[in-house]
């Protein structure tokens, strides 16, 4: 606990209590976690890299000093070697990774984990100062390119790994997708693979808004379409009917209409909805959402509490979900829920859409009128199967906490870890789709 918390930076924290817990539970670490404990140890101020190296001889031992001057060992049977109470067991390999292996000969499942990191150095001879300080030594000079005469990528390779960041060097970019492989997929692990590992992290969200005619929006989250897909012309992909002035109830040009500029508002929602929920899902981690928060976390704060608990992936992907509704609507389709997220999502969008219409946006106004727009009380009727997944606003669904018999007081057709599987009676959408960052 000292060697972490005395880590005044946050990533070196990190990385230490990570190498820590794993010396702790396997007993020894791999080689390439010794390297980055020993680069940690020297990035460290000496009194922190002291308690750091006797922490983690002692993890390694599994021998640590109680309060009084008696040694004590870990009991065989430490709950850190088994399942938590109340869950299921899942299955132990007697092996741990073998060498050389495929993906198919790998006794346990295999995740995929690719990370961006962009960095930006402002000054050179300060970054590389401060990683030479830290134990980071260049290449040799015969090796050097002419692009980078001192290194300064290694610099940067090496803060990435240890610190995350020196003087002199700003993070920008900090992006992750993951994915379990599955060898009836035809997944491979990269070191037997045939073909070249490829993530999609998506086009860049800040030159995506310079496109945007909504980028003057007074709403700051608003997120625009990609820069080679311009603003949906919904004129053309909503074109309203034929005006009729009769007045028989059962006549079809009467029918409610989805117009272009409803469209255009609940494309702005979806959109501003998924860039306030992909940015509070990197700030939150996987930490959970609270009452102390007070409505800090704009977006997953207005979930049912029952969600707060769940995890960056979940969130990402419920972010996702946002802009696979306003995939829908650029493509001139009505938005209809594949699941319970997107129908989750939806129903906050048709509350915030309205709000769009005060900005006052010229190509907004451009749009052709009509009688039923802004009806998002009709839109509410026609774009749902049921509105099922609003009950877990009740009260009794605060908590997911399971009863004395225990089961879950949450349906498990809405519960939280359910929201993604497809509905039966609709198109699902396509597995191999990334996220817009």
């Amino acid at each position: 606990m000292q060697a972490v918390f005395t880590c005044r930076d946050a990533h070196v924290a990190q990385h230490a209590a990570g190498l820590l817990s794993s010396a702790a539970l396997d007993g020894a670490l791999t080689e390439q976690q010794e390297i980055t404990a020993r680069k940690i140890a020297t990035a460290l101020p000496d009194a922190p890299a002291a308690s750091f190296r006797q922490a983690l001889e002692r993890a390694r031992a599994g021998v640590w000093p109680s309060a009084a001057p008696a040694l004590f060992s870990w009991p065989d049977d430490d709950p850190l070697e088994g399942p938590a109470l109340d869950e299921p067991e899942l299955p132990v390999s007697a092996t741990r990774s073998p060498k050389d292996a495929r993906l198919a000969d790998l006794p346990g499942p295999v995740v995929r984990v690719v990370q961006l990191r962009e960095f930006h150095v402002y000054d050179q001879a300060k970054v590389l100062v401060a990683a030479a300080a830290g134990g980071w030594e260049p290449i040799p000079d015969e090796e050097l390119s002419e692009d980078d005469p001192h290194d300064l990528v290694g610099a940067v390779m090496f803060a990435a790994e240890t610190a995350g960041e020196l003087p002199g060097m700003d993070w920008l970019t900090d992006a992750q997708e993951g994915h379990l492989l599955l060898s009836a997929r035809g997944d491979e692990v990269a070191d037997w693979s045939t073909e070249p590992v490829r993530i999609n992290f998506g086009t860049g969200w800040r030159l995506q808004q310079a496109a945007n005619p909504y980028a003057a929006s007074p709403h700051p989250g608003a997120t625009p379409p990609a820069p080679e897909e311009p603003q949906p012309d919904f004129a053309s992909l909503f074109a309203l009917p034929a005006a009729c002035d009769c007045e028989e109830e059962d006549c079809q040009k009467c029918h409610w209409t989805f117009t272009p500029r409803t469209a255009d508002l609940l494309f702005s929602a979806l959109d501003e909805l998924a860039e306030a929920a992909y940015d509070d899902a990197a700030e939150l981690g996987e930490r959970p959402v609270t009452q102390d928060d007070d409505g800090a976390w704009g977006f997953f704060s207005r979930l049912p509490q029952v969600t707060w608990r769940q995890n960056m992936q979940w969130r990402r992907n419920l972010a996702r979900a946002c802009d696979d509704l306003a995939g829908d609507l650029r493509r001139g389709s009505w938005p209809r829920p594949t699941c319970a997220a997107e129908e989750m999502v939806l129903h906050l969008a048709l509350g915030d859409a309205p709000a769009h219409l005060e900005a006052g946006d010229s190509a907004h106004a451009a749009l052709p009128k009509h009688r039923d727009d802004y009806d998002f009380d009709a839109c509410s009727d026609f774009f749902f199967q049921d509105h099922d997944v609003l009950w877990l606003y009740d009260s009794k669904y605060s908590s997911d906490a399971a009863d004395g018999a225990g089961a879950s007081p949450v349906p498990p057709a809405l519960h939280p870890d359910n929201w993604f599987e497809d509905f039966l009676n609709v198109p699902a959408r396509s597995a191999e789709r990334g996220h817009r960052r």
